[in-house]
């Protein structure tokens, strides 16, 4: 979710525009930028928030000066207020004891004072009154369970439910051993390394900047289920949009070699790379959103060995998707990861559907946002799973 569409929202929405600009302008201290597993630069649209604000600040008078004011000694980087971080919501990452990145904390924080519905069916799940029930968002339930599918994802699956829910402890056992055989791959390896190399780099601008940098990637939880994902259905091409560093896209390419020596995976990304010699990429106290490594360029977390089994187009997906779906004779597997608001997730859809196989697989990241997903299966009439609350899956 690109927090350019949750402002833009905000500000056109809301029936409380001019009181809640007011509260925005008193954050100036606290703060806020960037989304999780999101990799689009704030800077690329940056100016179109800026016009929306000022005409709304030329109508009105002294609750609008604050924000003025703010604007300007930011220079117009609407990214530079800052929150304190508040406890993350996200499911826990059963594979790691890490706790999520203080930019994600700080996120939720800043979110939690927007309005909670932030788009045409799109919730605010930072909200205190974000109800799941919203975004149908209920955690490892199958949807549609009565309708036919031989989809063979869908028959493992069934195998684990008990009455069409499959409890989240089952996935324990099973996560374990793939990602325990994805680390048998050749040049696995080079993806620990590479993820590793990235928190230190972040740690490091983080440390010189004083300023906090989100790597912008999946829990490794997720990255594992897509690896097993990959291994069950065997697919010889996997579209993606959202990319950033690459961790899903390196488990996905990992499931692909484990099958074999065909399968591609063709992805569309912005990449939001660090530029030192850049200003705005280098203000004290700014919370960032998502990060590359300066040199680097969107999934450069891929083994280099596999490099040509990955494909990154460079763009916005609402322009380029539509093209690279037109460029495949056929879709397997459909990844979704960039921009979170139900209109845009059934546009991606609507567009992987076009060229999406018989026995194929939509798969939408960060589900609590909005119903899209099962909206979309309940119109062709197929199963859906929700995976721990954070991805789901529709069986074509």
């Amino acid at each position: 979710m690109k927090l350019i569409r949750i402002v833009k929202r905000f500000v056109h929405n809301s029936d409380k525009t001019v009181a809640m600009l007011a509260d925005l302008a008193k954050l100036s201290e606290r703060a806020v930028v960037g989304i999780e597993n999101q990799s689009s630069l704030l800077n690329d649209k940056l100016m179109e928030v800026i016009d929306k604000l000022m005409e709304i600040i030329d109508r009105q008078d002294a609750e609008i000066s604050a924000l003025r004011k703010l604007l300007e000694l930011s220079g117009g980087d609407f990214s530079t207020i800052q929150t304190p971080p508040l406890a993350a919501k996200k499911p826990t990452n059963r594979l790691t004891e890490k706790p999520p990145s203080a930019p994600s904390m700080s996120l939720e924080s800043a979110l939690a004072s927007f309005p909670l519905m932030i788009d045409a069916k799109t919730y605010n799940t930072a909200h205190p009154d974000y109800d799941a029930a919203l975004a149908r968002n209920f955690a490892g339930k199958i949807f549609n369970a009565n309708a036919g599918s031989n989809n063979p994802v869908y028959t493992q699956l069934k195998k684990l439910a008990k009455n069409n829910e499959i409890p989240s402890a089952a996935w324990n056992s099973i996560l374990r051993d793939a990602l325990d055989e994805a680390k048998t791959v050749p040049h696995a390896g080079q993806i620990f390394e590479r993820r590793a190399y990235i928190e230190e780099y972040l740690r490091q601008i983080a440390a010189k900047n004083n300023a906090i940098y989100s790597p912008g990637w999946v829990n490794l939880d997720d990255a594992v289920f897509l690896y097993w994902l990959v291994r069950q259905l065997k697919p010889k091409t996997i579209v993606q949009t959202g990319v950033c560093n690459g961790l899903s896209s390196a488990f996905m390419v990992l499931g692909l070699a484990k099958n074999g020596a065909e399968g591609r995976l063709r992805a569309v990304d912005l990449p939001p790379v660090f530029n030192s010699k850049d200003p705005a990429w280098t203000v004290r106290g700014k919370v960032y959103g998502v990060v590359i490594p300066e040199g680097k360029s969107s999934g450069w977390i891929v083994p280099d060995a596999y490099q040509d089994r990955f494909e990154v187009w460079s763009g916005d997906a609402k322009t380029l998707l539509p093209n690279l779906i037109d460029d495949l004779d056929s879709v397997d597997l459909f990844y979704h990861d960039s921009d979170h608001t139900y209109d845009h997730m059934m546009f991606e859809f609507d567009q992987a559907k076009r060229k999406l196989r018989p026995g194929g697989i939509i798969v939408g990241d960060d589900v609590a946002w909005n119903a899209s997903l099962w909206d979309f299966a309940d119109r062709y009439g197929v199963p859906g799973y929700n995976f721990r609350g954070t991805m789901g899956l529709a069986f074509f």
